[in-house]
């Protein structure tokens, strides 16, 4: 059997990691090991202040064996020896679609240390990356070799032309407000995070200012879709795309979730996600209130589960508790069956999707002014709750009052509600 070269050194042995036997000269005069020669390693067995220290080498050849051998007993013998750990060398590139990929990497943590690292999601770093690719293809296709174009080359004469060609392009303030919103971070992480030596091009950019005009769903408009879905269900509501493509529009669930979005002023997500073990009871048995939960908290706030999942307790109006007792609600207390489920697996994802779609298709079959969404019925909640109760803050719906009142309440409907209360400037 082949074995390591050995010569007699002090300190020196040769092991079969295999079965542990020590096999310097013969494998027979130690208790027969057979291993192989990839098994065998040599071994360091040092005596030092009367107790002894081993280390298994990684060489496999006799001299560095030996070498190694002796570097061991030299740190043994200084154990205060101090080890200075290498630094990472940070590299910068020059091109600028190599910094863009480098912008990718960190919005990713990629080599960024731990305690800098922030939680994003895939979307979002998909979205912010689209957004400043977009400035480098415009930049191509404006005459510049992107192979040899670098980051020192960009010049607020080219930043002012792609905000022009952005003005034409987006028809939304949020939109624009996004494109230049991933800029303004790309230059910030080149400079701060990577100190490169570059002017702040796009520090002087300013967003455009985003004037939300929440409109609500008339409750005729409402009432119409819903009787559309019910009258055509049994009809092949198919939809033909511009691509060619068909697709059936109608779920037996979409006038559930139509009815779920406008009874507990959750998101389309949110509402995907409810299962009926989210109808919490009073003792009596009568249902008390619907838990849903607020992904858009969980994303921005608590995407690494360190905090509690934030609950919104929906409150149980005769309207969603005729819409339960409609889904049959006791054959399915405490399960988790999804209450939007066509036995299909299908993900929420799809779901949440499928909602969307067949609501602008049901609305424009009900002749309902195109301007609505199944998103504004979160805003029509909102309206009513407030119109009503004025809880709407104290109910937890968003974060503050101010992102309440700004994005979700239709102040047409509030003066309307005002003036129906008999508000009066003289009044006795």
């Amino acid at each position: 059997m082949k074995k390591l070269k050995y010569k007699k050194f002090q300190g020196l042995h040769i092991v079969c990691k295999k079965c542990g036997k020590q096999i310097e000269i013969s494998n027979v005069e130690y208790k027969g090991c057979n291993h192989p020669i990839e098994k065998q390693r040599y071994k360091a067995v040092i005596t030092i202040n009367g107790g002894r220290k081993t280390k298994d080498l990684k060489s496999l050849e006799y001299d560095e064996a030996v070498k190694e051998l002796l570097d061991f007993k030299e740190e043994l013998a200084n154990p205060i020896s101090i080890v200075i750990p290498k630094q990472k060398k940070v590299v910068k590139h020059d091109l600028i679609t190599d910094c863009v990929l480098m912008f990718g990497d960190w919005l990713e943590n990629v080599d960024v240390p731990k305690h800098e690292q922030k939680i994003r999601t895939d979307k979002y770093i998909k979205e912010c990356i689209g957004y400043v690719q977009r400035m480098v293809d415009f930049i191509g296709r404006s005459g510049y070799n992107l192979n040899k174009f670098t980051i020192y080359e960009m010049n607020k004469y080219i930043i002012g032309e792609y905000v022009e060609y952005l003005l034409i392009l987006t028809d939304k303030a949020t939109t624009y407000n996004h494109n230049i919103r991933a800029l303004k971070n790309f230059y910030n992480f080149l400079i701060n995070e990577k100190e490169y030596v570059i002017p702040n091009l796009v520090k002087k950019i300013k967003l455009k200012y985003e004037n939300p005009d929440p409109r609500s769903v008339e409750d005729d408009d409402l009432t119409k879709i819903l009787n559309k879905i019910d009258e055509i269900s049994n009809e092949p509501n198919i939809k033909v795309y511009k691509n060619g493509v068909k697709k059936n529009m109608f779920r037996p669930y979409i006038r559930t979730s139509i009815e779920l979005a406008a009874y507990t002023g959750m998101r389309l997500e949110e509402i995907a996600i409810f299962k009926y073990s989210d109808l919490k009871f009073h003792p009596d048995g009568r249902m008390a209130y619907l838990e849903g939960t607020d992904l858009k908290f969980e994303r921005t706030h608590n995407l690494d589960s360190t905090r509690e999942k934030k609950i919104v307790y929906i409150p149980i109006t005769p309207e969603l508790e005729d819409l339960f007792n409609r889904l049959n609600y006791k054959e399915h207390i405490n399960s988790d069956k999804y209450i939007l489920d066509e036995e299909e697996n299908l993900s929420r994802n799809t779901v949440t999707k499928q909602m969307s779609h067949s609501f602008t298709f049901f609305r424009d079959k009900a002749g309902v002014p195109k301007n609505i969404s199944i998103k504004h019925l979160r805003k029509t909640f909102l309206t009513k709750l407030e119109t009503q109760t004025g809880l709407t803050t104290a109910a937890g719906y968003q974060k503050t009052a101010n992102v309440i009142h700004k994005n979700y309440i239709d102040k047409r409907k509030i003066v309307q509600e005002i003036a129906n209360r008999g508000f009066g400037y003289f009044k006795e």
